[in-house]
């Protein structure tokens, strides 16, 4: 995480109370000159000279020039960005030579916006009306001999109630022995005002107020009551696996243990379960560090949230108060945690991939499936299930930029995605298969631009395990468009010779890529009408890993059956294999074999007991397709037989109800 140099507080409203209430809710800050239009910037202070340093306003003091006469005035607009009264206004005087000096400070509503007025430097300037208003406070400031600069207090005794209005911040110089620094070279728009006795430009067009291009060193010390908060970040905890207890980590940018007027003294975190309504408040424990050359703490923290069971969502903020009694609070954040199936593979639905409540071709097959959308996205602890766990070494990735696999964008304390972990390099070179799906990946996930691309040298992992070398990112834009398939490789038997993919069906932009130079040992298996490549598959010689790489959305393809076919086969390719059930259960749905068919097939299956048995054909659909058997059975062996005749290619179930048990197989029929 990134701490500024300068505490920097967040205005979440800007609104003027009731004048009584002025102290309620406020705190002291440093207001720094603004530009036209533009609210100035506030600083905290802990004392006034904690921020001396602070003098520059972020910037070195290059020169001070004394270009002024005796009687010239200096000022500098103030626009607040909330509603606040008047403390003191601060000049930073500089003495050049010996002896006593004076000059006038006084602070002034704006009479007009600083925008009217025109630069005194130019000879077709003219002047402008004076910017005085009603005047707050002033006095004369008397200047000790010293060589050196400093700053200089007018205070404001009546602390009046400026609301959100602008002011100036103004002093008169009476004596040509000393100036107030000023800085040369700050460029429009200017926030800088001057009362000039010898005109603009060449000292023809009279005295009178114009704006300037040095910048006066004034700040103001305003009291602001507009509900400032102080600034609380807390960490975004990732979905898990993980069931203990989990530690978030909190950083407030103004913390003060020891004042009872500013800093946060009061922060908790909150939760609730699900949907619960009960939400439960955990104390954070304070682990802040003090940082003596700035004169205040930054606020770090931390607070531990219970461990829960499996499929529960967590949803949890922090809040905290400070001396003033100023609220605030970060956002919701929610996190998933869930649980693997031992000897299933990982569908990882990322970036908010829109699968939808549409076809799913994974169900019923060995997958256990984190959606981001559902889940928010997943920590390691999820994937290593997979990589070092007893989840099965396969992990279908669907992706539509492939942030999430290729580099972190949402976390700020992630950089880089899965596929650039030591993790991912583990799962490939110990046999993992990838099945990679995403229009982006290249171009949006890896950087490498929405155009041509090149894979860089390796260890880059799209060219070091994902065997892409070259391609053009956002390649296709019109959707529908169609897709042809080499349908007698291992992953595509069974499927048609084409396919229709429309991205626009499930809610997707059309950005397809092809690849233009893929490694000589990958098999091409989909391609776009002009025959460029748009997936393939590769098997690794020396790792054993296999990997499908997809440049466009699976789940866009408008045929069903061709997806539940490329997924079986992929699943069985993936070596990810259907569980026979436990010897001990009385019955077995009946057995498909050989799977996937062709021709017909005989089944059989066992009953201990004589009993009334269903065996029925449906297809995806849930539609019943065939009835096998629908009658009353002795006990023992039985044999049946499917003919695939009219069954056309896809996938179906047959389902068997024995008693009190049902249950079903998957099969393909493939023709």
């Amino acid at each position: 995480m990134k701490i500024n140099n300068v505490i920097k507080i967040l205005i979440l409203l800007a609104m003027i109370i009731p004048i009584e209430n002025i102290y309620a809710k406020s705190q002291e800050v440093y207001l720094l000159p603004s530009k036209p239009g533009e609210p100035g910037k506030i600083l905290s202070c802990r004392d006034k000279a904690s921020v001396y340093w602070l003098i520059e306003y972020y910037r070195e003091l290059t020169g001070t020039y004394i270009v002024f006469q005796v009687g010239d005035t200096l000022g500098v607009y103030f626009e607040p960005p909330a509603a606040c009264s008047l403390v003191e206004i601060h000049f930073l005087r500089n003495r050049w030579t010996n002896g006593p000096g004076e000059y006038y400070a006084m602070v002034a509503r704006a009479a007009h916006p600083m925008s009217i007025y025109e630069e005194y430097h130019s000879s077709e300037s003219m002047p402008g009306p004076s910017p005085i208003d009603t005047i707050y406070a002033d006095t004369v400031l008397e200047i000790e001999p010293m060589f050196d600069r400093e700053w200089d207090t007018l205070v404001v005794p009546t602390m009046p109630d400026v609301g959100t209005n602008a002011f100036i911040g103004a002093c008169a110089i009476e004596d040509t022995c000393q100036t107030i620094a000023i800085h040369a070279g700050e460029s429009p728009p200017y926030h800088a005002i001057c009362w000039k006795q010898g005109g603009a430009g060449p000292q023809t067009n009279g005295p009178g107020w114009y704006s300037s291009w040095h910048l006066f060193w004034i700040r103001a010390l305003v009291k602001v009551y507009g509900n400032i908060s102080p600034a609380i970040e807390a960490e975004e905890l990732l979905g898990t696996y993980y069931t203990g207890g989990r530690t978030v980590s909190i950083y407030t940018e103004d913390f003060d243990p020891d004042r009872i007027t500013l800093g946060i003294d009061d922060i908790h975190l909150y939760y609730y379960i699900d949907n619960q309504s009960d939400t439960i408040e955990i104390d954070v424990i304070n682990d802040s560090v003090l940082y003596p050359e700035h004169g205040w703490e930054y606020g770090w923290w931390h607070a531990i949230i219970p461990g829960q069971l499996p499929e529960t969502k967590v949803t949890y903020w922090v809040e905290g108060i400070d001396g003033c009694g100023a609220e605030a609070s970060t956002q919701e954040f929610t996190y998933t945690v869930g649980q693997g199936t031992d000897g299933n593979g990982l569908l990882y639905i990322g970036d908010y991939y829109p699968w939808g409540d549409g076809h799913d071709a994974f169900a019923d097959l060995q997958w256990d499936q984190w959606s981001d959308t559902i889940c928010g996205f997943a920590d390691n602890t999820v994937t290593d299930f997979y990589v070092y766990g007893d989840g099965g070494r396969a992990i279908s990735w669907l992706a539509f930029s492939g942030l999430t696999f290729a580099r972190y964008y949402y976390c700020y304390y992630n950089t880089y995605g899965w596929s650039w972990t030591q993790a991912f390099r583990d799962f490939m070179d110990n046999g993992g298969h990838l099945f990679l799906c995403g229009q982006d990946i290249p171009g949006g996930g890896y950087g490498l631009g929405y155009g041509d691309w090149i894979a860089p040298p390796s260890p880059h992992p799209l060219r070091y395990y994902l065997k892409a070398y070259e391609g053009i990112d956002d390649y296709i834009f019109e959707s529908p468009f169609t897709v042809t398939i080499e349908n007698t490789d291992i992953l595509t038997t069974g499927m048609p010779s084409e396919v229709t993919v429309d991205c626009d069906s499930i809610g997707q932009s059309t950005w397809v890529g092809i690849f233009t130079e893929i490694d000589d040992e990958c098999v091409p298996l989909f391609f776009d009408e002009e025959g460029n490549i748009i997936g393939y598959r590769y098997e690794d010689p020396e790792y054993g890993f296999r990997l499908v790489f997809l440049y466009f959305p699976f789940n866009a393809i408008t045929d069903t059956n061709a997806q539940d076919i490329f997924i079986y086969n992929l699943t069985s390719w993936f070596e990810l294999e259907v569980e026979e059930e436990p010897e001990e259960l009385v019955f077995k749905p009946p057995v498909v074999t050989p799977n996937p068919l062709t021709n017909s097939a005989t089944l059989s299956f066992t009953l201990l007991k004589n009993e009334k048995v269903s065996i029925k054909i449906y297809d995806v659909t849930g539609s019943l397709v065939k009835t096998l058997a629908d009658e009353r059975f002795n006990a023992g062996k039985h044999y049946l037989t499917i003919n695939t005749d009219k069954l056309a290619s896809g996938v179906y179930f047959l389902k068997m109800d024995a008693g009190e048990f049902s249950g079903t197989r998957k099969f393909l029929v493939v023709k």
